[in-house]
């Protein structure tokens, strides 16, 4: 077993762990606006682990990596909507910073990935899902400091 089959069984399993923390984060909100966001979280994350899984199968099967489809769209939090109260703002801010730190290991990991990696379009899908998660990282630094500031969860 190579370092690269090794990071990339991690990186699955800390995007199924990622998508059960945030379901899990859903359930804990209490405002429909920490529900939907936590819940879009899951749903990316999801799609994270189904794209390495489909890596290291075909990895495992002596298939070379093909092009994956275009990144994510996940839209920034607005600072213009109104914003809603999260009546459990401390343990949403609790889970927030969790998350915010589990967001920046995932790029290290997908940075490295990136860089021993052989395959181009490998390069390319992990550097991606970096970005991905750089994104979401800046998403829940946006969370939190709404939550510090005002309570307030700002998501559509």
């Amino acid at each position: 077993m190579s370092k690269i089959d090794d990071l990339l069984r991690e990186a699955m399993n800390a995007e199924a762990k990622a998508q059960a923390f945030y379901t899990d984060a859903s359930d804990k909100a209490q405002s429909q606006a920490g529900k939907k966001l936590f819940k879009e979280l899951a749903d990316f994350e999801g799609r994270h682990y189904d794209l390495v899984k489909g890596i290291i199968d075909t990895r495992n099967q002596g298939n070379a990596i093909k092009k994956a489809g275009a990144p994510e769209l996940i839209p920034d939090a607005k600072s213009e909507i109104e914003g809603e109260v999260e009546p459990n703002k401390d343990e949403i801010v609790d889970v927030l910073n969790i998350a915010i730190a589990a967001e920046k290991d995932a790029q290290l990991k997908y940075r490295e990935i990136a860089g021993i990696i052989e395959e181009p379009e490998g390069k390319v899908i992990f550097n991606n899902l970096a970005e991905e998660e750089y994104r979401h990282q800046r998403i829940l630094e946006d969370q939190f400091y709404h939550m510090s500031n005002k309570g307030l969860i700002i998501w559509e």
